[in-house]
């Protein structure tokens, strides 16, 4: 029957739903003990960024194999930036409960180097789970990705913040995330990121050319206009 064609939309947007549905939940069952998170988060991009370029392959197999080769590297690099985050957030909290006259100037300080890391945090996962680099490599290119297209950057932090929020003030928020937001944020951030890692590699670029969310494609449509 051709409703059940791989061709049909139907039938593949409910593959897709499946497929997301079943990452959240890996992530989930992966991130469990904690200082897993960082591979969990690695295999969640790895898997998202090639559904985004028809790479396709068994979700769980792809997971579970992502989630292997990538764990050492991932967990230094989690242990890493949890630290640098505690720190910041220490900071942040000594300052803005500060009577100090120079209290103000501090926290603003603060804050700025809160967005930094923030965007780094952003980047740092999917840039392991893309390119092969040393620990210190991925640290430098999540970095400098981050401050390159800062629009972008913005735009997920702004999103994160958003969805920490909700999660806060409405907790059922924070569980309905947790058992399948992961994967529907998890596949919207990749969209991102496959538009900009393409322009890093042209492996990248050559399995998005053509598709409907290549900006570049639609550029070019817009200009013949």
């Amino acid at each position: 029957m051709k409703f059940f064609s791989n061709d049909n939309p139907v039938f593949t947007a409910i593959s897709r739903l499946g497929d997301i549905m079943l990452l959240s939940v890996l992530w989930l069952l992966t991130s469990l003990p904690v200082i897993t998170i960082g591979a969990s988060t690695t295999a969640l991009f790895d898997i998202c960024l090639k559904i985004i370029r028809s790479r396709d392959s068994s979700v769980i197999k792809g997971f579970f194999k992502s989630f292997k080769s990538n764990f050492k590297q991932s967990t230094v690099i989690f242990l890493i930036m949890a630290a640098i985050g505690a720190v910041i957030g220490a900071d942040m909290y000594f300052w803005a409960h500060s009577d100090s006259s120079i209290s103000t100037f501090m926290n603003a300080v603060s804050i700025g180097f809160g967005v930094i890391f923030l965007g780094t945090l952003l980047y740092i996962f999917p840039v392991q789970a893309t390119f092969e680099n040393t620990v210190k490599a991925t640290f430098r290119t999540a970095f400098l990705m981050s401050l390159k297209h800062f629009p972008v950057t913005l735009m997920l932090i702004l999103s994160t913040a958003a969805l920490a929020y909700l999660c806060y003030i409405i907790p059922a928020v924070m569980y309905l995330f947790l058992m399948i937001g992961t994967g529907i944020f998890g596949m919207l951030y990749s969209l991102q990121f496959a538009n900009i890692f393409k322009k890093y590699n042209a492996e990248i670029a050559e399995d998005m050319k053509g598709k409907k969310w290549d900006r570049e494609d639609k550029d070019k449509d817009e200009e013949k206009k």
